[in-house]
């Protein structure tokens, strides 16, 4: 290819030369959000995994009951499904959301009866009935 002839090559700094580390390229994000004063705080982001990690530090509130398996699989769904509406990652501020509108708290399952369990056991994706049920998204 030839050389433009409107460009002078001697004001060009080769990067190859310099001794400053190679500077990061940063993709834009636009679902990115790093203001932890926004109410979508958080970043598109982890897996169902990071939902599952969030919801075990709480588990303990409903480790009592004899179907806790089912309890996390239905507060994680719901948190990823409130998660995703907003196009990010699931954060804390989601469970605790659920939480409170489900009322679950320690040694209380609240809105979660065993009627609302099986009827949920039943689901392909566990407590989604329950998002006509509860605005999550709020």
């Amino acid at each position: 290819m030839s050389q433009e002839p409107n460009i002078n090559t001697d004001s060009v700094v080769n990067l190859k030369k310099t001794s400053l580390p190679v500077p990061r390229r940063m993709p834009v994000r636009p679902a990115e959000n790093i203001h932890p004063n926004s109410d979508s705080y958080g970043n598109v982001g982890p897996d169902s995994g990071f939902a599952i990690k969030i919801v075990n530090k709480y588990s303990e509130l409903w480790g009592f009951h004899p179907r806790k398996k089912l309890i996390t699989k239905i507060i994680v769904n719901l948190i990823l499904f409130r998660a995703s509406y907003f196009g990010r990652a699931p954060t804390a501020a989601d469970l605790h959301l659920v939480l409170g509108l489900l009322r679950v708290s320690e040694n209380n399952s609240g809105e979660l009866s065993s009627t609302v369990l099986d009827r949920s056991s039943k689901e392909s994706m566990q407590g989604l009935h329950l998002t006509k049920v509860f605005n999550f998204l709020t």
